[in-house]
């Protein structure tokens, strides 16, 4: 019998679904575990020692549990951190979140792009490098937005919006400098999840650029086996670090994002991942 592909993904909370559904709709043979570490939403709170220690214990105890062929980090502030010592500790793929600035950067037709994530990610070298090597012809602004991951975990679980909050934390994009602003670079995996709120209070003039779907085909290189553009990818599990959320309905729109199963998973350091 052929053996199952899988992977691991990995966020804070339920944003790296964005991902997972890029995965799914380009890989749909592959089958997808995720680990939503809900117990240290969000990664933007814990420093760069702690999330690298977090991650890569998690991922660890998680491939030892259940073997994949890859792992995806399904979080642009935790990739801009912890890939190097996550690739260090396994000997299989692990595939990180760039944020879109090169293929905004080449759409642009005005020149003046923007860069929407955590306030972590738009202060990382890792970014300024990206901008300073890709748009380098461009005018652009990065938005470092504290609240909008909480604003989209919300509006996921419960399809509710603070419609004055979601301004607040896009008010910066509405400054006249930035009027010819026709690019935006959704850089974190939970911002999709808000792309049509988003998209209504910005214009139909700006494009919102993501990257699932690169991300989905970096996924495809790496394993390199084209049977997984068939197939039903379903029976994955879903896992969340401490309680499982209350929310009526979660269970349900768990199940719609394509995983089979949800359960809870330890998050102690040395401890096994225990599915219980």
């Amino acid at each position: 019998m052929q053996k199952t592909r899988a992977i691991w993904l990995l966020d804070s909370g339920i944003g790296g679904l964005t991902i997972a559904r890029a995965i799914r709709h380009r890989l749909p043979g592959l089958s997808q575990h995720y680990i939503a570490d809900s117990a240290a939403f969000p990664y933007g709170n814990l420093d760069a020692e702690a999330l690298i220690a977090r991650v890569c214990d998690l991922i660890t105890r998680a491939v030892a549990t259940r073997p994949v062929d890859a792992v995806v980090i399904a979080c642009n502030t935790a990739s801009t951190v912890v890939l190097p010592a996550l690739r260090a500790r396994l000997s299989i793929p692990v595939v990180g979140v760039v944020p879109a600035i090169r293929p905004a950067a080449t759409a642009s037709r005005s020149g003046v792009i923007g860069v929407l994530a955590t306030p972590g990610t738009v202060k990382s070298a890792h970014v300024a490098t990206l901008i300073e090597r890709f748009a380098g012809h461009c005018r652009v602004v990065t938005v470092g937005a504290p609240n909008l991951a909480t604003l989209a975990e919300q509006y996921w679980r419960s399809n509710t919006l603070d419609g004055d909050a979601l301004a607040a934390e896009l008010s910066p994009l509405h400054d006249p400098e930035w009027r010819s602003l026709d690019q935006l670079v959704l850089g974190c995996t939970h911002y999709p999840l808000l792309r049509e709120p988003i998209q209504a209070q910005l214009g139909g003039h700006v494009q919102l650029i993501d990257s699932g779907d690169a991300v989905a085909r970096r996924l495809e290189v790496v394993l390199g086996d084209s049977s997984l553009t068939q197939g039903d990818s379903s029976a994955g599990r879903f896992h969340v670090t401490g309680a499982l959320p209350v929310e009526a309905g979660f269970e349900a729109r768990v199940r719609a994002e394509g995983f089979g199963e949800i359960v809870t998973c330890a998050h102690d350091p040395g401890v096994p991942l225990f599915v219980r």
